[in-house]
């Protein structure tokens, strides 16, 4: 039996008869032409096939992993959406109910201005010894002062009287003010390690290690502890168990509180970027960068749809903190400057967020207040100057002769600022009249806060004041 021959291409499976001449009818090559028997043709053929289906369908499985990153990509940078960490297990966050500082400049928004008047200070009520040095403010909920402390406490303190209700051992330097919320109060330990207590006895609920020290306050919101370190890290940690649901990396340490606000959170980190992160996501919205010298290293506060912070070279600055940053959106800002620079441009571009900037006496170096439409920032050669949140004109300024060592605070209608000889002065928040100061024997680091008809101030002496009129 004669076993029938044909021409066929190797490179395309094209089948043709065997006295065909010139190249491949499908391909036009030449080359990989052959005779073969029928039989073995058409394996052939079908080997080619299935190879070609392979090939596209890995294409067209390389190109959907493509559209898929591609549309991940653009959902986390445009809109915040994406695969979420771990969510929050409870909804608890610090009050700002009347009578109450329960976290760190007292409002997540970290304003640091509480309705309560500021009494005039002319009595000590009590007083509150410890070890070593005070470095931060107190919180007071309910009866109680919460007090951390260098000889590595946190203490419980009977609000009327001074007395102490409980202390808990943290055996570790504490430089923060706890936060206190539902029935917990968070402690940050300077080495490096958050713990959160039971409110009313002190009782150890979870500890998390952080790898870095640990020099800003946290601050309680919706269920997430946000606390910043000298790992150059922002962490979000579950309230209820400590547990890490996300890290955001900067590029040095975190020294300062963080403010939040509609689901937002603003950190800076001892250089000149300041950063606004989703607070349920870790990811970045919006990148601000105040410049070379111009490093920030103070916190923000917020209020309504501007953020204030002040920085090196003597400025106070306020953006739009809702603005968001898109990809290739700071390169491209980065050569706009450089053109208009060389004189490409005749305009200078405008970072977006940017709102206004205001040159005031000295190098900003505290957070600043807000209150009474007022941006109230203290310079640290020591004066204290108000500003029109709207505008950043200058309303006010008043110089103490004497260096600031504590950010404002805004108790009614009167400014607390503490200083490096231990005085606190309380002026007219409208005029920056000097109403009084109030003496202690040492530094002031704290800043003085007011609950109710009390102003707690501490100092370098080692001491809490409890002072009233």
């Amino acid at each position: 039996m004669r076993v029938e021959e044909v021409r066929v291409c190797r490179f395309c499976g094209h089948i043709d008869a065997a006295d065909r001449t010139g190249t491949c009818a499908r391909c036009e090559l030449y080359h990989g032409l052959a005779i073969l028997p029928r039989q073995a043709a058409e394996q052939l053929t079908r080997r080619l096939r299935l190879r070609v289906w392979r090939r596209r369908l890995f294409r067209l499985l390389l190109v959907g992993v493509v559209i898929s990153v591609a549309v991940g990509w653009a959902l986390r940078a445009y809109f915040d959406r994406g695969i979420d960490p771990p969510r929050a297990t409870t909804d608890i966050s610090a009050s700002i109910g009347p009578q109450t500082w329960a976290q760190v400049r007292r409002t997540p928004e970290n304003t640091g201005f509480i309705p309560d008047p500021a009494p005039h200070p002319q009595r000590i009520k009590w007083i509150y010894q410890t070890e070593k040095r005070l470095l931060a403010s107190p919180a007071v909920v309910g009866n109680h002062v919460y007090l951390a402390t260098e000889d590595g406490r946190t203490l419980a303190l009977n609000r009327q009287t001074g007395q102490l209700v409980w202390a808990y051992a943290n055996g570790e330097p504490l430089s923060s003010t706890p936060a206190v919320a539902g029935d917990s109060v968070v402690v940050a330990s300077r080495p490096g390690r958050v713990v959160a207590l039971s409110r009313d006895e002190g009782i150890l609920r979870w500890e998390t290690p952080i790898p870095g020290s640990i020099l800003a306050s946290p601050i309680v919101v919706n269920g997430t502890v946000y606390v910043g370190a000298a790992d150059r890290n922002l962490y979000a940690l579950d309230a209820a168990t400590g547990r890490q649901r996300w890290a955001f990396p900067t590029p040095s340490w975190v020294v300062s509180a963080v403010a939040y606000a509609d689901n937002r959170i603003l950190v800076t980190s001892q250089g000149s970027l300041l950063y606004v992160v989703g607070s349920e996501t870790g990811t970045e919205r919006l990148v601000y960068n105040t410049g070379l010298g111009r490093q920030v290293l103070a916190g923000v506060a917020i209020e309504g749809d501007r953020a204030y912070f002040g920085s090196i070279g003597r400025r106070v600055w306020a953006i739009d903190w809702r603005s968001t940053t898109y990809p290739l959106e700071r390169a491209l800002l980065f050569w706009k400057t450089n053109l208009f620079l060389w004189g490409v441009l005749s305009n200078p571009p405008v970072q977006k967020g940017t709102l206004w900037s205001t040159r005031v006496g000295g190098d900003v170096l505290h957070t600043p207040a807000i209150a009474h439409d007022t941006v109230y920032a203290a310079t640290a050669k020591g004066e204290v100057v108000a500003l029109a949140a709207a505008t950043g004109a200058k309303r006010w300024a008043t110089d103490l002769g004497v260096k600031i060592t504590a950010a404002p605070i805004v108790a009614g209608e009167a400014v607390l600022i503490g200083t490096e000889t231990g005085s606190v002065f309380g002026l007219d928040a409208h005029t920056g009249k000097v109403l009084w100061d109030f003496k202690t024997e040492d530094r002031i680091s704290g800043s003085p806060i007011v609950v109710g008809d009390t102003m707690y101030v501490v100092s370098h002496d080692g001491k809490l004041y409890a002072v009233s009129s």
